[in-house]
């Protein structure tokens, strides 16, 4: 295998991984397990950061891949999927952060109780919020993938 598909299977896996480990973490928010979401959550974190850095090493080495169909199906096609997946990416890691932030201080340091309730409900209405956005990147990052290197191009 060579090095540009061993990252582009890396990027795909570390993502992948990162998605079932933040399942568990809601799974565990769910159970009112907090010490246990709080570890899963830090762990599906640290590896989208890890596949941030990642990706863009990808970027840098290899550069953007062709997509190998008609110029046709590239705008039919793959730019509406890209475009798709980019923006729910941005999306996702935007309300990552901002739920990570919420989770590591805004939850621990309110001291006020009816201020604590409402910055635990904004968590969790962000955190379904997220889930819904990471799951469509996973879904069209997968759709990215075969569009690139699994094409059969049109007859």
């Amino acid at each position: 295998m060579n090095a540009h598909d061993a990252m582009w299977y890396g990027v795909l896996v570390s993502m992948t991984l990162a998605y079932i480990i933040a399942l568990f973490g809601v799974r565990a928010g769910k159970r009112h397990d907090i010490p246990r979401h709080a570890k899963w959550m830090m762990a599906s974190c640290t590896l989208v950061g890890l596949w941030l850095a990642g990706y863009v090493a990808k970027q840098v080495m290899f550069g953007r891949d062709e997509f190998p169909g008609t110029v046709d199906e590239y705008w039919q096609y793959y730019i509406p999927v890209l475009v798709l997946h980019t923006s729910l990416a941005v999306a996702t890691i935007g309300l990552g952060i901002t739920n990570l932030y919420t989770g590591l201080t805004r939850l621990r340091l309110e001291a006020e109780v009816e201020n604590l309730v409402n910055v635990i409900q904004r968590h969790r209405i962000q955190g379904k919020i997220l889930v819904g956005t990471f799951s469509g990147t996973i879904v069209t990052a997968y759709a990215v993938y075969v569009m690139l290197f699994q094409w059969v191009p049109s007859q």
